[in-house]
């Protein structure tokens, strides 16, 4: 065998008995033939849109990508339907549609009670025994079914290093010498995708806010002392253990020093501390330990300060993050503390105008190139058959800034253009920049794959779902009968009458029908069921915007929910919305606002989650030919045929090359 080292395995020792026939049979050429094929990497960059990249390439801004293209392949890639991350993340780990490995939306209902919880997965926190010992860790429960592709290759014989792969936690059960670090779905310490904490002499009690905690800083002359909450503790809900955080300001310098459990930091304006570590003590048995860090927003008066979420300890993490379990403690001792927190980039605070534009770019910039290290250096290191790594930030810069280059967007402005329109095309310029870093790391018959899991528009009107369908007579709010006027802001599906309720929205774009033996309260018999979803289907069909006269869907779907493995989590209906549209976030939480519809007056300006998935593709390049239509579910098994595996039965997608 010439060329790569052979690892004793079923995978390898068919390469091996391959190459020998060949010598057998014929020579030297033949075998070469026999080993021909290289390994395989696969690039994921969430949310990149096929005609912005096209538009950059004609301009000669993405070089490599450009070289991919003229000497192999860019074509659009199919999304999921829906198209939004954890739908379309879990189509491409596991080849397979949503009716199978079950993820539809960021939110799932109990069909037996209504009430909603995340749509991916929860966490379970600690429990502790009666002597404050630990009695079960955290653990945390996917809701996707179905093995990965790359578990599938790794059960095979192949050797595999999947990084920071969204929505693929817990981690898989790789074999000795393979290795993972999971990303989007790890939780901070609290169980929540990400808690924020924001300090400030302006707030004047503790307060909850979406994704954060706002806490004031009150200032005995130049201190402050802080108590943030960490974990929760065991059995005594609303209850957290706490860490005090001591804030020194010199306001005529605008510096402050700020220390936690002995460590200590000077910070100016505008600048990020370095990773502080924390112990929150559940017992005197028990700890939990965490990282943080913290960015001086203002100095002088008021006072603000940032702290981001606390992460898990990645040498101690409270649930485990990679495969081996000391992977993750590794890469700290390699390149020191970095984030494990699955939602790696502060939207929430930025939202809530706790981070500014400016720091949300600095930080996309500092995490885009850690990862970039991480991928380059697993790459050097060899020793893999299949690598597969991702980026997020190229979707999230996409979600927070496009109201800077769409000037129909209701916040859009000439200066936030100036100094914003082009945030996103910069992540594509830094996603080019690290595929043109692993092209030139390629053997001669590695197969690169770069990939996208959909693409964008803008977000401009919100579009209530609950509200429409309250006005039509198909959902009914508890103790008011008049369709016309009857609204609801109780979120999570708990203002509503069931016993006169036949449809109602949840999440993104779902539809269910309140159907009979299916949904606790359920009125609509199944056979009546079909003609239900055609006429709700036509009605919406034929919505427009009263302010512009256009329709607002590109496509209505009905699912087929009856069949596949998770029949009980699809929607009866799936909507798909055109340009500028989405639902309004009231409605996509259970609630049925006043309006039908709303401006989106929201940071969170660019959206693709229930768009149509017909218009909202994402990107597939590679170094080889393709298939002119190729999906999300198609790339693992590509992936799986060019390494010589068996592709399961259960896997829905085809091979492209």
């Amino acid at each position: 065998m010439l060329g790569r080292r052979v690892q004793i395995s079923m995978f390898h020792r068919r390469a091996a008995v391959l190459a020998l026939l060949s010598v057998l049979a014929g020579g030297l050429a033949e075998a070469e033939l026999a080993n021909a094929k290289g390994r395989v990497i696969i690039l994921g960059f969430d949310g990149v849109d096929p005609k912005i990249t096209r538009q950059m390439i004609d301009a000669g801004e993405l070089p490599h990508v450009a070289q991919l293209e003229g000497n192999g392949t860019f074509v659009p890639l199919a999304s999921s339907n829906p198209p939004q991350s954890p739908t379309a993340w879990s189509n491409f780990a596991t080849c397979r549609t949503p009716v199978n490995h079950g993820i539809f939306d960021f939110l799932r209902r109990n069909p037996g009670n209504y009430f909603p919880a995340p749509g991916f997965g929860v966490t379970k926190q600690p429990d502790l025994a009666p002597d404050g010992a630990l009695a079960n860790p955290a653990t945390y429960m996917n809701y996707r079914k179905g093995d990965t592709f790359w578990k599938t290759a790794n059960d095979q014989g192949a050797r595999v290093k999947a990084l920071v792969v969204p929505f693929a936690y817990p981690v898989d059960d790789l074999s000795e010498g393979c290795c993972q670090l999971c990303g989007l779905d790890v939780p901070d310490i609290r169980g929540t995708q990400s808690t924020y904490f924001a300090f400030s002499e302006d707030f004047t009690k503790p307060e909850p806010v979406p994704g954060g905690m706002r806490l004031p800083l009150e200032f005995n002359g130049d201190t402050a002392t802080v108590r943030v909450p960490g974990i929760g503790i065991p059995g005594k809900r609303g209850q957290y253990a706490e860490v005090p955080v001591e804030v020194v300001v010199d306001r005529s310098a605008k510096t402050t020093r700020i220390t936690v459990q002995g460590q200590e930091v000077a910070l100016g304006e505008g600048e990020w501390s370095p990773w502080m570590e924390w112990t929150f003590a559940l017992s005197p048995k028990h700890n939990v330990r965490a990282i943080s860090r913290f960015h001086l927003m203002q100095g002088d008066a008021p006072v603000r300060v940032y702290m981001t979420c606390l992460q898990m300890h990645p040498r101690e993490p409270m649930i485990p993050i990679s495969a081996p379990a000391t992977y993750a403690g590794e890469l700290a001792d390699r390149y020191g503390l970095f984030k494990t927190i699955g939602w790696v980039y502060d939207t929430k605070a930025l939202q809530k105008d706790d981070m500014t534009e400016d720091m949300f770019l600095e930080d996309v910039k500092r995490t885009m190139a850690w990862r970039r290290q991480l991928c380059l250096d697993e790459i050097d290191r060899g020793n893999f058959d299949l690598l597969v790594a991702a980026w997020t930030a190229t979707d999230r810069v996409s979600h927070m800034f496009w109201r800077f280059r769409d000037p129909k967007h209701p916040l859009y402005t000439p200066e936030g253009a100036a100094k914003y329109g082009r945030a996103v095309e910069d992540t594509y310029q830094t996603m080019d920049g690290i595929i043109g870093d692993v092209m030139r790391r390629l053997e001669p018959n590695d197969l690169l794959m770069v990939i996208s899991d959909h693409g964008f528009h803008s977000f401009r009107t919100g579009f209530s779902v609950n509200t429409w369908l309250v006005r039509n007579g198909y959902l009914a709010v508890k103790g008011q009968t008049d369709p016309a006027t009857a609204y609801t802001d109780e979120k999570y599906l708990q203002g509503f009458d069931w016993s006169r309720t036949r449809a109602y929205g949840l999440g993104l774009g779902m539809i269910f029908l309140n159907l009979r033996g299916r949904e606790g309260q359920g009125i609509v018999p199944p056979e009546d069921a079909p003609a239900l979803i055609e006429e709700i289907r036509g009605k919406l069909a034929e919505v427009t915007d009263p302010e512009t006269g256009e329709k607002i869907f590109g496509a209505i779907y009905v699912l087929h929910g009856d069949q596949g493995e998770s029949k009980i989590e699809s929607p009866d209906i799936q909507l798909g919305y055109a340009e500028g549209y989405q639902t309004a976030k009231a409605s996509a939480s259970g609630a049925a606002p006043n309006e039908v519809f709303s401006p989106n007056l929201d940071k969170w300006s660019g959206e693709h989650a229930s768009s149509d998935v017909a218009d909202t593709p994402g990107v597939l390049f590679a170094n080889r030919k393709t298939a002119e239509d190729p999906t999300l579910l198609d790339i693992g098994v590509t992936a799986l045929e060019y390494l010589g595996l068996d592709v399961p039965e259960v896997f829905e997608g085809k091979g492209i090359l």
